[in-house]
């Protein structure tokens, strides 16, 4: 019998992987489960790429805006001593 949604949700990582491998030594699967885990894997590692990427994106940002900074006060410096 499969546990209600609740009973689901309180169990811990640990007691879901102890309850899948105890039930996975008596269950067929088909090759449907495999391409579902491969779908998790490459979701996953996307995932990962898309999170390194954000970062990336967010230190690039930042440099820009210094950069642009810079660019201001380069140009405002020499305006402002002449007046």
């Amino acid at each position: 019998m499969a546990p209600t949604h609740t009973q689901l949700a309180s169990l811990s990582d640990e007691e879901l992987v102890v309850r899948y491998d105890r039930d996975a030594q008596c269950t067929v699967v088909g090759t449907g489960f495999y391409r579902e885990e491969l779908t998790r894997r490459v979701l996953a590692r996307e995932s990962g790429r898309a999170l390194a990427l954000t970062k990336t994106m967010a230190r690039l940002t930042w440099a820009i805006l210094v950069l642009t900074v810079i660019n201001v006060l380069a140009v405002l410096y020499p305006l402002l001593v002449k007046a």
